[in-house]
């Protein structure tokens, strides 16, 4: 297939997700086809009940509440964490206000002072203040009515109501903006962005836009893509980016442990994925290729031999003390064997550049035909047993796209639970984790989409999680940083027991058109006894050589009782551990 019909096939796929086109009907016949006299009867939901994760959307007052994206943050810093949610690929956010006396999201009124409507959203500190900023994100793509550069808005408790107030937007173009993803690269202690361009669609040969590496203090930026090494080399003759790839997700890790966050992209149409090394605080290599994150070695041999992707998600499963990487990626039935399907890159070496070994994973029971959308991944630990769990939002493919939850087994083996657990339901979309009964038993809350099934009734999933917690230990640290930015936003924790140390990257918004997971770095550690936290906090100090110094703090939890129960922890960047209520900087 031409290069320029795989560009059709996506551009489709993408226009359906941004327009939300509900003209389609799903049939047992043909679910693409639009038949007038059958009616859908496919079960949206769960095909079983569970005694695991049971549905409480009503309980918590979200019944009929439609949602593709949904953000879990505390925007009216009260300590309880809030929903916010985008109906539609292109919406006006509705903020719904959690209530600790009824135990419910409220239906609050907006703080923004005019209708704002988004692609999606990025919930952060940009001015140390302790209140969340938002960057409001749009596609950009001739689906969309209006067109806007990314905006920020700053975050202020007015008489105790919150209100977002319009600053000066990220840049003055027009970009096909997928996903704006916040870190340090620097460690100066301010808040930079990446952001990850998709095509240009001006003119009837789309090409694909340079991303972009955007220097932060407070709420100015300036543009250092030139960090970026070869993303901006053109060619005068053809009027082209030669390095360009249409980057639909991005995220970032410290996967080399240097102290200085790396950058990863999911890239479209075949492209490479690519693995931006921070090596110095200043400059970022490709090192994707020497990786084997790019794309797998059948498509590493093709010109376009990658995959569709949508998201990348680190963390160490394994807990070995190396970086995984688990990337989700659309797949159809007719793309070629070479064509990178979804996969888990596992860490295999500690020298430089780091190597994966990639394991492709299918969902259980797919037929002979099949095709699937992985959108968005995250992790969880349901059952407090210290070992990583994966929620996947396959989406797209009616009836048979549904979401899959992965359970890991003694054995780092990943088996598919989400029928058993009762939570498959249908086109799943923008899974979020959450803590709602505030006990350290980690729930989850998704939407549904409407992509390829507009007849059906889409909604929110509320799951609460019922796992008992006998005798196995939990705790959530909430980073408070004084020089660092003020949530810790791209430092490393890790968590050493008696047993395993493991590891959690502070990050919370990443991929496609993201969603925000609840702030604080969870960890699960079954019945083991924790010994010390480290931090390797996302500020540097300058050394009598002039070098770059990552800040690194180790809390010894020896002296606090956490075994068998749930605490919640501020870790403050001077060294102290203090309780959820007090503030590191006041």
């Amino acid at each position: 297939m031409k290069l320029i019909s795989k560009i059709f096939l996506l551009v489709i796929f993408i226009g359906t997700l941004v327009s939300c086109s509900h003209d389609k009907k799903i049939t047992g016949v043909a679910p693409f086809l639009p038949l007038r006299d059958v009616v859908p009867k496919y079960l949206m939901g769960p095909e079983v009940p569970s005694k695991i994760f049971i549905d409480k959307t009503e309980e918590y007052g979200l019944k009929g509440v439609q949602a593709v994206h949904l953000y879990a943050v505390d925007i009216n810093n009260d300590g309880y964490t809030d929903l916010v949610v985008l109906d539609d690929f292109y919406a006006v956010p509705k903020f719904y206000l959690f209530d600790p006396k009824t135990i419910k999201f409220i239906l609050s009124p907006s703080p923004f002072d005019s209708v704002v409507r988004a692609s999606y959203l990025n919930f952060i500190d940009l001015d140390h203040d302790g209140i969340y900023d938002v960057i409001v994100g749009t596609l950009n793509q001739k689906m969309e009515v209006t067109q806007y550069p990314p905006r920020i808005f700053k975050g202020e408790m007015i008489n105790g109501v919150l209100h977002y107030k319009e600053k000066s937007p990220l840049t003055t173009r027009l970009l096909p903006t997928a996903s704006i993803v916040a870190l340090d690269y620097d460690l100066d202690g301010e808040i930079d962005l990446f952001l990850a361009n998709w095509f240009s669609f001006k003119d009837n040969n789309p090409v694909p836009v340079p991303d972009m590496l955007l220097k932060g203090k407070g709420f100015e930026f300036s543009d250092v893509s030139s960090h970026l090494k070869g993303e901006y080399d053109y060619n005068k003759t053809d009027k082209i980016y030669l390095n360009a790839t249409p980057t639909f997700g991005a995220s970032t890790c410290d996967i080399s442990k240097n102290g200085f966050p790396d950058i990863l992209t999911s890239n479209s149409n075949g492209y490479y994925n690519k693995l931006w090394m921070n090596i110095d605080g200043e400059n970022f290599v490709n090192y994707g290729n020497e990786s084997g994150y790019a794309a797998d070695e059948d498509g590493s041999q093709e010109t376009h031999g990658g995959g569709n992707s949508f998201f990348s998600l680190c963390g160490d499963y394994n807990n070995d003390g190396l970086i995984d990487i688990v990337t989700g990626t659309m797949s159809r039935d007719s793309d070629p064997e070479s064509r990178d399907k979804s996969s888990i890159l596992t860490g295999s070496s500690k020298s430089f550049p780091p190597k994966f070994i990639r394991s492709e994973f299918l969902h259980d029971k797919q037929k002979s035909k099949w095709s699937e959308g992985n959108h968005r991944g995250v992790w969880i630990d349901y059952n407090l047993n210290g070992l990583l769990d994966l929620i996947i939002d396959n989406s797209g493919f009616p009836p048979d796209s549904r979401l899959v939850f992965f359970e890991q087994t003694q054995d780092h083996a990943y088996n598919d639970k989400s029928k058993e657990l009762g939570v498959n339901i249908m086109n799943p979309s923008g899974t979020v984790t959450i803590d709602l009964k505030r006990n350290g038993i980690m729930s989850f809350i998704t939407g549904q989409s409407k992509t390829r099934a507009g007849d059906i009734d889409n909604r929110i999933y509320v799951f609460e999680n019922q796992t008992k917690r006998e005798g196995r230990g939990s705790v959530r640290f909430h980073l408070q940083g004084k020089h660092s930015n003020y949530h810790g936003i791209s430092s490393s924790v890790w968590l050493t027991t008696n047993k395993h140390t493991r590891f959690f990257n502070v990050e919370y918004n990443s991929g496609s058109l993201p969603s925000q997971n609840e702030e604080g770095a969870y960890f699960a550690f079954d019945k083991e006894d924790p010994h010390f936290v480290e931090v390797r906090w996302s500020y540097a100090f300058i050394d009598r050589l002039g070098r770059k110094i990552p800040l690194v703090r180790k809390y010894n939890l020896t002296k606090l009782k956490l075994k068998g129960i749930h605490r919640e922890l501020n870790l403050c960047e001077d060294g102290r551990i203090l309780p959820r209520k007090m503030n590191c900087n006041k």
